[in-house]
């Protein structure tokens, strides 16, 4: 068992981290005004519909933007550290934060990335590597 943190699936978020267990990364689609969002959520943002369609992910993406994590949150992430946690943009014109599992030295905006998943306690969570490495 890891002393890392595992999502807590709520109502909302409970589809997305099930379709992460099957290696799948979904966002949603409003029905009504097609704004695509993620983290997922009941209500468009944007125009606070309630409805949506899910929209899944290739998995592929650049790095927009990154920092070096020097100094770990909790103990569980020590030995780590050094690591990289990036702002990815994903399909049109989506944005996630997620490590990348990269030394920092190899790291540039603007890389290519692609998804990657690490079982925590059996919940498969998203991560990106870079590509064509």
């Amino acid at each position: 068992m890891s002393d890392k943190p595992v999502p807590r699936p709520s109502e909302d978020t409970a589809e997305f981290w099930d379709t992460c267990n099957d290696g799948r990364f979904l966002v949603q689609r409003c029905t009504d005004c097609g704004h695509e969002r993620f983290y997922p959520a009941a209500v468009c943002p944007n125009c606070w519909n309630t409805e949506w369609e899910d929209i899944e992910l290739d998995g592929n993406g650049s790095i927009e933007s990154f920092t070096i994590v020097h100094r770990a949150p909790t103990e569980a992430f020590e030995e780590e550290t050094p690591y990289v946690v990036a702002l990815v943009t994903m399909g049109s014109d989506m944005t996630v934060m997620a490590n990348v599992l990269a030394e920092p030295e190899e790291v540039s905006v603007g890389d290519a990335v692609e998804l990657t998943w690490e079982d925590r306690d059996g919940q498969q969570l998203y991560q990106f590597e870079l590509a064509n490495r």
